[in-house]
């Protein structure tokens, strides 16, 4: 008889100790988890400021439209976004995304740079009024992009 209590008190005891242990687990746990909210809201943020702030400077041509719309697709990306739904910037990175840059670009004669450029350039001067509408409308719709 004596035993059993023992025994049971013993067995309270464990349960108590795993409780305890069991409650502070998951207490990291869902502080872990708001760390990782706080964290993807925090870099959403810095996405959609850096896509604003691109979008701006291509409106005030402090940023040609190639680099761009380069720039806006990476930034799109972790939203699950592209830019099919402003044709003319789709367009303009269909024409400039597999164009050399940097070193490779350094690696062409002057006459393909100079094709390359004038491609690009062109691309640019045809679609620019079209990508300044478009423009309007991006900036419009990354306010309500959400979280990633």
């Amino acid at each position: 008889m004596i035993w059993t209590i023992i025994l049971s008190l013993f067995a309270l005891a464990v349960i108590a100790v795993l409780s305890w242990y069991a409650f502070r687990l998951l207490k990291q746990v869902k502080h872990q988890q708001q760390i990782m909210i706080k964290a993807k809201a925090q870099r959403a943020l810095r996405l959609k400021e850096s896509i604003e702030i691109i979008a701006k400077a291509m409106k005030q041509k402090e940023c040609n439209h190639s680099e761009g719309v380069i720039r806006l697709t990476m930034l799109l990306m972790p939203f699950g976004k592209n830019l099919q739904p402003y044709p003319a910037m789709s367009e303009l990175y269909d024409i400039v995304r597999d164009m050399p840059t940097h070193e490779a670009r350094k690696m062409l004669g002057k006459q393909e740079r100079m094709r390359l450029d004038l491609e690009r350039e062109s691309a640019e001067a045809k679609l620019e009024l079209d990508i300044v509408e478009e423009l309007k409308q991006l900036l419009d719709d990354i306010q309500k992009l959400g979280e990633i």
